[in-house]
Protein backbone atom coordinates (compact mmCIF):
# COMPACT_ATOMS: atom_id res chain seq x y z
CA UNK A 1 0.00 0.00 0.00
CA UNK A 2 2.64 2.48 -1.11
CA UNK A 3 0.19 4.72 -2.96
CA UNK A 4 -2.62 6.16 -0.84
CA UNK A 5 -3.76 9.00 -3.12
CA UNK A 6 -7.05 8.24 -4.79
CA UNK A 7 -7.82 5.25 -2.58
CA UNK A 8 -11.11 4.82 -0.68
CA UNK A 9 -10.62 3.96 2.99
CA UNK A 10 -13.06 3.03 5.76
CA UNK A 11 -12.12 3.65 9.41
CA UNK A 12 -14.29 2.56 12.35
CA UNK A 13 -14.22 4.30 15.72
CA UNK A 14 -13.06 7.43 13.91
CA UNK A 15 -14.56 10.12 16.17
CA UNK A 16 -11.55 10.09 18.51
CA UNK A 17 -8.36 8.30 19.50
CA UNK A 18 -6.45 6.11 17.08
CA UNK A 19 -9.30 5.92 14.57
CA UNK A 20 -9.36 9.70 14.30
CA UNK A 21 -5.58 9.87 13.93
CA UNK A 22 -5.48 7.18 11.23
CA UNK A 23 -8.27 8.87 9.28
CA UNK A 24 -6.28 12.12 9.40
CA UNK A 25 -3.14 10.47 7.99
CA UNK A 26 -5.12 8.85 5.19
CA UNK A 27 -6.67 12.20 4.32
CA UNK A 28 -3.26 13.88 4.40
CA UNK A 29 -1.98 11.43 1.81
CA UNK A 30 -4.89 11.91 -0.56
CA UNK A 31 -7.40 9.19 0.29
CA UNK A 32 -11.14 9.68 0.53
CA UNK A 33 -12.16 8.40 3.93
CA UNK A 34 -15.43 6.94 5.19
CA UNK A 35 -15.45 7.55 8.95
CA UNK A 36 -17.76 5.41 11.07
CA UNK A 37 -18.66 5.86 14.72
CA UNK A 38 -21.58 5.53 17.11
CA UNK A 39 -20.94 9.10 18.33
CA UNK A 40 -22.50 10.96 15.42
CA UNK A 41 -22.29 14.48 16.85
CA UNK A 42 -18.57 14.24 17.61
CA UNK A 43 -17.84 12.52 14.31
CA UNK A 44 -19.55 15.21 12.22
CA UNK A 45 -17.96 18.01 14.24
CA UNK A 46 -14.33 16.86 13.96
CA UNK A 47 -14.64 16.15 10.22
CA UNK A 48 -16.98 19.03 9.34
CA UNK A 49 -14.68 20.79 6.88
CA UNK A 50 -13.59 17.58 5.14
CA UNK A 51 -17.21 16.46 4.79
CA UNK A 52 -18.07 19.78 3.11
CA UNK A 53 -15.09 19.35 0.80
CA UNK A 54 -16.24 15.87 -0.18
CA UNK A 55 -13.16 14.03 1.06
CA UNK A 56 -14.88 12.53 4.12
CA UNK A 57 -18.14 10.60 4.37
CA UNK A 58 -19.25 10.48 8.03
CA UNK A 59 -21.70 7.72 8.95
CA UNK A 60 -23.24 6.83 12.29
CA UNK A 61 -22.97 3.05 12.51
CA UNK A 62 -23.09 0.59 15.39
CA UNK A 63 -20.75 -2.05 13.99
CA UNK A 64 -22.15 -4.63 16.42
CA UNK A 65 -25.35 -4.58 14.33
CA UNK A 66 -24.61 -6.25 11.02
CA UNK A 67 -27.69 -4.76 9.36
CA UNK A 68 -26.24 -1.30 10.01
CA UNK A 69 -22.87 -2.37 8.64
CA UNK A 70 -24.39 -3.76 5.45
CA UNK A 71 -26.53 -0.64 5.03
CA UNK A 72 -23.35 1.46 5.35
CA UNK A 73 -21.70 -0.66 2.66
CA UNK A 74 -24.51 0.15 0.25
CA UNK A 75 -24.22 3.85 1.06
CA UNK A 76 -20.46 3.79 0.46
CA UNK A 77 -20.82 1.90 -2.82
CA UNK A 78 -23.52 4.27 -4.04
CA UNK A 79 -21.42 7.35 -3.34
CA UNK A 80 -17.79 6.31 -3.76
CA UNK A 81 -17.68 2.78 -5.13
CA UNK A 82 -15.37 -0.01 -4.02
CA UNK A 83 -13.18 0.21 -0.92
CA UNK A 84 -9.38 -0.22 -0.95
CA UNK A 85 -8.48 0.07 2.75
CA UNK A 86 -10.38 -1.06 5.84
CA UNK A 87 -9.27 -0.12 9.35
CA UNK A 88 -11.18 -2.03 12.04
CA UNK A 89 -10.33 0.19 14.98
CA UNK A 90 -13.54 0.50 17.04
CA UNK A 91 -13.39 -1.26 20.39
CA UNK A 92 -14.61 -1.28 23.98
CA UNK A 93 -13.35 -2.66 27.28
CA UNK A 94 -14.87 -3.59 30.61
CA UNK A 95 -12.92 -4.29 33.80
CA UNK A 96 -14.60 -6.65 36.29
CA UNK A 97 -14.33 -10.17 37.67
CA UNK A 98 -15.76 -12.56 35.09
CA UNK A 99 -18.32 -14.17 37.41
CA UNK A 100 -19.63 -10.71 38.40
CA UNK A 101 -19.83 -9.40 34.86
CA UNK A 102 -23.36 -9.10 33.50
CA UNK A 103 -24.15 -11.30 30.53
CA UNK A 104 -25.11 -8.22 28.53
CA UNK A 105 -21.67 -6.67 29.09
CA UNK A 106 -19.86 -9.83 28.02
CA UNK A 107 -21.99 -9.95 24.87
CA UNK A 108 -21.41 -6.23 24.23
CA UNK A 109 -17.61 -6.51 24.39
CA UNK A 110 -17.58 -9.51 22.04
CA UNK A 111 -20.09 -7.93 19.65
CA UNK A 112 -18.15 -4.68 19.24
CA UNK A 113 -14.56 -5.97 19.36
CA UNK A 114 -14.95 -9.22 17.45
CA UNK A 115 -18.27 -9.52 15.64
CA UNK A 116 -18.18 -5.88 14.54
CA UNK A 117 -14.81 -6.51 12.89
CA UNK A 118 -16.21 -9.64 11.26
CA UNK A 119 -19.23 -7.83 9.78
CA UNK A 120 -17.08 -4.95 8.53
CA UNK A 121 -14.65 -7.34 6.88
CA UNK A 122 -17.47 -9.41 5.38
CA UNK A 123 -18.96 -6.21 3.97
CA UNK A 124 -15.84 -4.73 2.35
CA UNK A 125 -13.38 -7.57 1.68
CA UNK A 126 -15.27 -8.58 -1.51
CA UNK A 127 -14.32 -5.18 -2.99
CA UNK A 128 -10.65 -6.04 -2.51
CA UNK A 129 -11.09 -9.58 -3.83
CA UNK A 130 -12.67 -8.21 -6.99
CA UNK A 131 -9.74 -5.82 -7.48
CA UNK A 132 -7.13 -8.32 -6.35
CA UNK A 133 -5.67 -5.68 -4.04
CA UNK A 134 -6.35 -3.96 -0.73
CA UNK A 135 -5.40 -3.78 2.91
CA UNK A 136 -7.22 -4.65 6.14
CA UNK A 137 -5.92 -3.35 9.47
CA UNK A 138 -7.35 -5.03 12.58
CA UNK A 139 -6.65 -3.52 15.99
CA UNK A 140 -6.08 -6.30 18.51
CA UNK A 141 -4.03 -5.90 21.71
CA UNK A 142 -1.17 -7.30 23.74
CA UNK A 143 -4.10 -8.66 25.76
CA UNK A 144 -4.79 -10.84 22.72
CA UNK A 145 -1.50 -12.62 23.39
CA UNK A 146 -1.58 -13.02 27.17
CA UNK A 147 -4.46 -13.34 29.62
CA UNK A 148 -5.09 -10.47 32.03
CA UNK A 149 -7.36 -10.73 35.11
CA UNK A 150 -10.45 -8.49 35.29
CA UNK A 151 -10.71 -8.19 31.50
CA UNK A 152 -11.61 -11.73 30.45
CA UNK A 153 -14.17 -10.76 27.74
CA UNK A 154 -11.78 -8.16 26.31
CA UNK A 155 -8.88 -10.62 26.18
CA UNK A 156 -11.12 -13.23 24.57
CA UNK A 157 -12.24 -10.77 21.90
CA UNK A 158 -8.67 -9.73 21.07
CA UNK A 159 -7.39 -13.32 20.96
CA UNK A 160 -10.22 -13.86 18.46
CA UNK A 161 -9.16 -10.86 16.38
CA UNK A 162 -5.65 -12.31 16.01
CA UNK A 163 -6.92 -15.77 15.07
CA UNK A 164 -9.42 -14.31 12.60
CA UNK A 165 -6.78 -12.17 10.90
CA UNK A 166 -4.17 -14.93 10.67
CA UNK A 167 -6.67 -17.41 9.24
CA UNK A 168 -8.05 -14.94 6.71
CA UNK A 169 -4.56 -13.91 5.60
CA UNK A 170 -3.73 -17.55 4.89
CA UNK A 171 -7.04 -18.04 3.11
CA UNK A 172 -6.24 -15.16 0.74
CA UNK A 173 -2.81 -16.68 0.04
CA UNK A 174 -4.38 -20.05 -0.66
CA UNK A 175 -6.68 -18.39 -3.19
CA UNK A 176 -3.72 -16.64 -4.86
CA UNK A 177 -4.87 -13.20 -3.72
CA UNK A 178 -1.43 -12.03 -2.64
CA UNK A 179 -2.34 -8.41 -3.39
CA UNK A 180 -4.62 -8.30 -0.34
CA UNK A 181 -2.66 -7.60 2.83
CA UNK A 182 -3.54 -7.77 6.52
CA UNK A 183 -2.00 -6.03 9.51
CA UNK A 184 -2.94 -7.02 13.04
CA UNK A 185 -1.99 -4.47 15.71
CA UNK A 186 -1.07 -5.54 19.27
CA UNK A 187 -0.27 -2.58 21.54
CA UNK A 188 -0.09 -2.53 25.31
CA UNK A 189 -1.93 0.30 27.10
CA UNK A 190 -2.52 3.37 24.89
CA UNK A 191 -3.48 6.82 26.18
CA UNK A 192 -6.84 6.98 24.40
CA UNK A 193 -8.86 7.21 27.64
CA UNK A 194 -10.17 3.69 27.21
CA UNK A 195 -7.79 2.39 29.87
CA UNK A 196 -7.94 5.36 32.21
CA UNK A 197 -6.80 4.48 35.73
CA UNK A 198 -4.87 1.34 34.73
CA UNK A 199 -1.72 0.59 36.73
CA UNK A 200 1.14 0.39 34.24
CA UNK A 201 3.13 -2.88 34.46
CA UNK A 202 6.89 -2.74 35.06
CA UNK A 203 8.96 -1.91 31.97
CA UNK A 204 5.80 -1.29 29.92
CA UNK A 205 5.52 2.42 29.12
CA UNK A 206 2.25 4.11 28.27
CA UNK A 207 1.97 4.45 24.50
CA UNK A 208 0.73 7.79 23.26
CA UNK A 209 -2.08 7.81 20.74
CA UNK A 210 0.07 9.78 18.29
CA UNK A 211 2.93 7.28 18.51
CA UNK A 212 0.67 4.27 17.92
CA UNK A 213 -1.15 5.94 15.04
CA UNK A 214 2.15 6.54 13.25
CA UNK A 215 3.37 3.00 13.94
CA UNK A 216 0.14 1.50 12.61
CA UNK A 217 0.19 3.70 9.53
CA UNK A 218 3.83 2.87 8.78
CA UNK A 219 3.08 -0.84 9.28
CA UNK A 220 0.19 -0.67 6.83
CA UNK A 221 2.26 1.20 4.22
CA UNK A 222 4.96 -1.49 4.48
CA UNK A 223 2.48 -4.40 4.41
CA UNK A 224 3.64 -5.66 7.79
CA UNK A 225 1.52 -8.54 9.12
CA UNK A 226 2.05 -7.45 12.76
CA UNK A 227 2.59 -4.19 14.60
CA UNK A 228 3.44 -4.98 18.24
CA UNK A 229 4.32 -2.22 20.71
CA UNK A 230 6.23 -1.65 22.89
CA UNK A 231 9.20 -3.79 21.90
CA UNK A 232 8.76 -6.43 24.62
CA UNK A 233 5.30 -7.34 23.31
CA UNK A 234 7.02 -8.92 20.30
CA UNK A 235 8.48 -11.56 22.62
CA UNK A 236 5.20 -12.67 24.23
CA UNK A 237 4.58 -15.61 21.83
CA UNK A 238 8.18 -16.79 22.29
CA UNK A 239 7.99 -16.54 26.09
CA UNK A 240 4.74 -18.55 26.15
CA UNK A 241 6.23 -21.15 23.80
CA UNK A 242 9.47 -21.66 25.73
CA UNK A 243 8.43 -21.34 29.37
CA UNK A 244 6.07 -23.48 31.47
CA UNK A 245 2.68 -21.87 32.10
CA UNK A 246 3.41 -21.45 35.83
CA UNK A 247 6.53 -19.42 34.99
CA UNK A 248 4.58 -17.21 32.58
CA UNK A 249 1.97 -16.66 35.29
CA UNK A 250 4.69 -15.75 37.78
CA UNK A 251 6.23 -13.25 35.37
CA UNK A 252 2.84 -11.64 34.79
CA UNK A 253 2.28 -11.37 38.52
CA UNK A 254 5.73 -10.01 39.42
CA UNK A 255 5.75 -7.48 36.58
CA UNK A 256 2.31 -6.17 37.56
CA UNK A 257 0.39 -7.34 34.48
CA UNK A 258 -2.01 -9.39 36.59
CA UNK A 259 -2.86 -6.39 38.80
CA UNK A 260 -2.93 -3.72 36.10
CA UNK A 261 -6.73 -3.55 35.74
CA UNK A 262 -7.47 -3.33 39.47
CA UNK A 263 -7.59 0.50 39.34
CA UNK A 264 -9.25 0.82 35.91
CA UNK A 265 -11.88 3.55 35.63
CA UNK A 266 -12.14 3.66 31.84
CA UNK A 267 -14.26 5.79 29.57
CA UNK A 268 -18.00 5.39 29.29
CA UNK A 269 -19.52 4.40 25.96
CA UNK A 270 -23.10 5.19 24.90
CA UNK A 271 -23.57 1.57 23.79
CA UNK A 272 -22.63 0.31 27.25
CA UNK A 273 -25.30 -2.02 28.73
Amino acid sequence: MKEIRGKVAVVTGAAMGMGYGLARLLLRDGARVVVLDIQEETLCRVFEEEAKAGTVLPLKVDIARREEVYAARERVHDQWGAVDILVNNAGVVWGEKFVDCADERIQWVMDVNYHGMVWMTKAFLPDMIEKGAGHVVNIASAAGMVGVPLMVPYCASKFAVIGFTESLRMEMKRDNLSGIHFTVVCPSYVTTGMFEGVKRPLFVPWLTTEYMVQRIYDGMRRNRPYVCEPFMVKFLPLIKALLPARWVDEINTRFGVAASMETWTGRRDEREP
